[in-house]
Parts: structure tokens; C-alpha cells; sequence
């Protein structure tokens, strides 16, 4: 008697299904049929998806979490029922798991197309050509006032003595013009 017949048999399913027959989520789902439980009421008490329960119970691996998580939800699930949960445990292994990796497919596979991406060579050095010409443009296309200070004129009663040979004697400005300098 393999392990799905002797949970049927310990459960009193035996006598509705033959063993031989019997998957690990065919015992539980007639052990919760068995017992009148729904889906959603399993699903409450063992706080277990109500997709995860489904899926144990059709044997759909692709449905299921990792293999320690569906595991240990088939263990509770069989706890909840009142089936020997590691009866359950190692016939859903057996079933389910054999000759498959607990780290699933490791086998190499190519790169994705954006790992060997590389720019043509010489770009590094047309783009610093590019950023140093496009800073020299704006420094060139300043305004004027931007770039330069302002000189103001010089005063009237100073134009005579910058054009004279003397200038040691430096003429006193009138009041209006000695404003202007901060003075």
C-alpha cells in the first residue's frame, strides 16, 4: 500500500476511493469533503490562500509558492483535517517534487541584450569636445552688461587735469560729482 492508501485508510476514506488511484491533494480534498468543510472555511482556520488550498489539492505547480511555503502549507492543511501530516508531507513530496531542484531551474541562460550594450569607441572624447563647445557658445552669447562692469564717465572738472602734464595737483570736485564716488 503506497502512502495515499494508507491515509485513506487511516482517515476511513478507503472505502469511497481506491488507493491506487489516489493523489496527496485528491486524500485532502475528500478528507475536507469528508469532514464538510469548504475551501473558504479551511482557508480561514489555517489562514492559508484560498488559491494555495486549490492548488495543493490539483496538484498545480504552478500555482503554489516556493517549495518550503507549500510544504509547510500542506502540513497545516493536513494538521487541520486530522490526517498524519507527515504521512501527507512526504507523500506530496514524492509526488510533487521528485527529481525537481529545492533551487528550481539553474541551468545557464544568455544575458539580457542591455548587459553587452557598449557606445562606439571615441564617444567619451566627442562629448567632452561637445560640452566644452557648447559652454565656450554661451560664455560668447552673453549680453554685455552681463559680462563687463560699467565704467562711468569721467567727471568734467577732472577731464582738464587727466590731459595736463601736472598731474600731482589734483583739482577738488565739486559736491554732485563727489557723490557719485561714495566720497
Amino acid at each position: 500500500m503506497d502512502i495515499a492508501g494508507a491515509v485513506l485508510h487511516q482517515s476511513g476514506l478507503s472505502d469511497l476511493i481506491p488507493a491506487d488511484t489516489q493523489s496527496v491533494g485528491e486524500v485532502l480534498f475528500m478528507a475536507r469533503k469528508r469532514a464538510n468543510l469548504s475551501i473558504s472555511d479551511v482557508a480561514a482556520a489555517t489562514k492559508i490562500g484560498s488559491d494555495y488550498l486549490e492548488a495543493i489539492e490539483a496538484m498545480d505547480r504552478a500555482a503554489l509558492p516556493p517549495r518550503a511555503y507549500a510544504l509547510g502549507f500542506v502540513r497545516c492543511y493536513a494538521d487541520h483535517l486530522g490526517l498524519d501530516a507527515e504521512e501527507i508531507v512526504s507523500g506530496f513530496r514524492a509526488q510533487f517534487y521528485d527529481g525537481v531542484s529545492p533551487m528550481g531551474d539553474l541551468s545557464p541562460r544568455p544575458a539580457p541584450a542591455w548587459v553587452d550594450f557598449r557606445l562606439p569607441r571615441g564617444t567619451g572624447i566627442v562629448m567632452v569636445i561637445t560640452c566644452a563647445m557648447a559652454l565656450a557658445t554661451w560664455y560668447g552669447l552673453r549680453t554685455p552688461s552681463e559680462a563687463s562692469i560699467a565704467v562711468l564717465p569721467v567727471p568734467e572738472a577732472l577731464a582738464d587735469w587727466v590731459n595736463s602734464e601736472d598731474l600731482l595737483d589734483v583739482p577738488a570736485l565739486p559736491s554732485t560729482q563727489a557723490s557719485l564716488d561714495g566720497s
